[in-house]
């Protein structure tokens, strides 16, 4: 069999399959459609205007009552957090995700991942290597605790295909780009989690569905990132 009939015969055959499956794989599609366009909106509305050029730290006096008054290195702690969390983005660490982020941003994240690699594609984030950084708001009550950051960085920024092929972005060039990084410390014993196994909402620190123990390690957790252009 030569190639074309090859290509002939793989055609039809799948042409086949579809429509003696179609009750299932044509619903299958069409929600795997619509979730994959609901999760590229809901990251396009990630996305804010620059309210200005240049930014500046808050006053060291905001930050009584946290943990860390020292603004640099409040800066670590909170690019750390954000530098793991990124990593473990690209490496499909569901585990590491989840317990640097809250639920919502968490299960944004994982859905984009799932559906990226149903359509067998897989986002690069590589080479991230942080400019500037600053801490531009800080809120502290007794239930919870928020920190603003923009943080500006160098970064690779690629999508491939499961045969390497890049089919967006470039894995050799630099991009420059700012994040309005949230993070944010909940005091409240009864928020809920999102087991990052089974999905499950969480109280406590272990799942009562999967028996998967939930880390909650009291740092702060990202609870939204929004690209600033």
């Amino acid at each position: 069999m030569g190639l074309i009939e090859g290509i002939v015969f793989f055609i039809f055959v799948l042409l086949f399959l579809l429509c003696m499956f179609w009750p299932i794989s044509v619903p299958l599609l069409i929600i795997y459609i619509i979730q994959r366009n609901k999760n590229k909106k809901a990251f396009k509305s990630m996305i804010i205007s620059d309210k200005k050029k240049d930014y500046s730290d808050i006053n060291q006096s905001k930050l009584n009552g946290f943990e860390i008054t020292d603004i640099s290195k409040l800066k670590i702690y909170l690019y750390d957090i954000f530098y793991r969390f990124e990593t473990a983005y690209n490496n499909v660490d569901y585990n590491t995700m989840f317990n640097l982020s809250t639920s919502q941003l968490y299960n944004l994240y994982h859905t984009n991942i799932v559906l990226n690699l149903k359509f067998d594609e897989k986002k690069i984030i590589d080479q991230i290597k942080l400019n500037k950084m600053y801490i531009i708001e800080a809120y502290a009550s007794k239930y919870k605790q928020v920190l603003t950051t923009v943080i500006d960085i160098s970064y690779i920024n690629y999508t491939i295909k499961s045969d390497g092929k890049v089919i967006s972005g470039s894995p050799t060039k630099l991009i420059n780009e700012k994040f309005e990084v949230t993070f944010i410390k909940n005091f409240d014993t009864k928020h809920e989690y999102r087991c990052p196994n089974c999905g499950a909402n969480v109280k406590g620190t272990t799942c009562e569905y999967c028996k998967s123990t939930i880390t909650d390690n009291g740092e702060f957790r990202i609870d939204s990132i929004k690209k600033i252009v």
